[in-house]
């Protein structure tokens, strides 16, 4: 129902800008197009859902307790989550709070910094959030449901992850490293701006300060799912 503009700056980010009336809000969306379908690799699933966390916790020019002030001074609501095929942070705002978002936002998703120590600390928490889940009948249920109707493909395990990659987790610091720089690119990642904002200006600002982020994403062999598997999923669904 509301006209919206499309543009691809040159090191492939997808911008979308939808005006609507929005009673002075604006909401800034971040899509990383990777999601738990994304984790091939044999022991290393749960890390797009890890990295939701992680992407909190800063970066050298914005850590985590200066990014957090920020935003409360401006009143904006950040927050984040993860499914099969994404991993989505979203805030709300004012327009006047349009670039300094901007720039926050585009510093954590080219320069996000962290130690090794934070790193472990954060899986360990994660790992304390599955173990809070397997408490939801509901959640174990559906857990074993994925796992026996997608036999051979990455769908089979839920967007936490196996339990086992997640418990060794803490011990894959270097790993983590080179996930993000594999799926935390720009021509694998979607910026909405939806509400009381001018094209013309977004897309500028997004030029702006987007514009130096490097190419690098390397799609997964994650393979075709079987027919029989996608007709069990949308029954599931």
């Amino acid at each position: 129902p509301y006209t919206y503009e499309v543009a691809t700056l040159d090191n492939g980010l997808t911008v979308i800008v939808m005006p609507m009336p929005s009673d002075g809000l604006v909401a800034y969306w971040s899509i990383v197009r990777t999601g738990s379908r994304d984790e091939y690799e044999e022991g290393r699933s749960g890390f797009a859902h890890f990295f939701e966390h992680m992407m909190f916790r800063g970066t050298e020019q914005y850590p985590s307790d200066r990014y957090q002030r920020i935003m409360t001074e401006i009143g904006a609501d950040a927050n984040a989550y993860t499914s099969d095929d994404l991993t989505a942070y979203h805030i709300s705002m004012t327009p006047g709070d349009l670039e300094q978002v901007m720039q926050l936002e585009s510093d954590r998703f080219q320069n996000l910094a962290y130690s090794e120590g934070v790193f472990q600390t954060e899986a360990g928490a994660v790992y304390g959030e599955y173990r809070k889940n397997r408490t939801d009948p509901l959640f174990t249920l559906y857990e074993k449901v994925m796992e026996t109707a997608f036999t051979r493909h990455t769908y089979g395990h839920t967007t936490m992850g196996y339990e086992a990659d997640i418990a060794a987790m803490p011990t894959m610091y270097e790993y983590s490293k080179e996930f993000f720089g594999r799926y935390y690119r720009p021509e694998n990642t979607v910026l909405l701006v939806a509400g009381d904002v001018a094209p013309a200006n977004v897309l500028e600002l997004a030029r702006r300060y987007y514009g130096g982020w490097q190419r690098g994403y390397e799609p997964p062999p994650v393979p075709e799912v079987p027919a029989q598997e996608e007709e069990r999923r949308v029954a599931d669904t």
